[in-house]
């Protein structure tokens, strides 16, 4: 698929996520959705802003949000405004997703030669559970691929994915510090994208902007950023 089919497939998705049509997520205008079991949740595009709401707060975000464009929205001001409208329920921002889309698997990337690798799939991935250095790699719920770069006998890196997102499935990288800026992220990351595209999904990759190094690997494996998305979650 080419990019604009990829992002027609993730809009797709994310509408029977949201058992909603995927047509919301191009409208000009925002979109406003009651819900009785996401309290709040926010995705734009970059055209408009699709927002699910409880109905305890779906009023004050149409009256709030109905004519301020998306990417305004999600800005200092108007993101404080819904924190503080969260936590008069108990509830909280969770932080910035910033997703990108596997849109070009042709890029070259160089392959650590000093490591060996494994792949895991859903037979054996929970083989890797007993280890919690790799916390961003895998959620220890719903992993159903991962590839690891190992030093005598020992993980020293792995790329993860879960199926949480139905058929998009997101990756997740960790590294450890005496083995990172080696390029074994960049080498694991596009490997697992590719093992996912073979198994029939849709690889995507989710950080956040001042993460300026889990940036720089999405781009260079060639992932794309395509929509930001903001969920709230009950107070810590």
């Amino acid at each position: 698929m080419n990019k604009s089919s990829k992002v027609n497939f993730a809009k797709e998705q994310l509408g029977s996520l949201w058992n909603c049509s995927p047509n919301l997520f191009n409208q000009n205008d925002n979109v406003f959705i009651e819900s009785n079991d996401t309290f709040f949740n926010i995705i734009t595009f970059g055209k408009n802003a699709v927002i699910k709401a409880d109905p305890l707060i779906y009023e004050w975000c149409v009256e709030n949000f109905s004519k301020t464009p998306a990417r305004f929205i999600i800005d200092r001001e108007n993101l404080f405004a819904i924190e503080a409208k969260l936590r008069e329920f108990g509830k909280m921002l969770g932080g910035e997703q910033v997703r990108y889309l596997y849109v070009d698997s042709n890029k070259f990337i160089y392959k650590p030669c000093d490591y060996e690798y494994k792949l895991f799939d859903k037979d054996n991935i929970r083989d890797l559970y007993a280890n919690k250095d790799f916390s961003n790699a895998l959620n220890f719920k719903n992993d159903v691929i991962a590839f690891g770069a190992y030093k005598e006998n020992q993980l020293v890196a792995l790329a993860g994915a879960d199926d949480t997102m139905g058929k998009l499935w997101q990756i997740g990288i960790d590294t450890l510090p005496e083995h990172r800026n080696k390029g074994l992220a960049a080498y694991l990351v596009k490997t697992l994208a590719d093992e996912i595209e073979k198994c029939g999904m849709m690889p995507f990759y989710t950080t956040w902007s001042p993460n300026i190094a889990s940036t720089t690997v999405a781009l260079n494996t060639g992932f794309f950023p395509i929509w930001v998305s903001y969920v709230a979650q009950d107070i810590l």
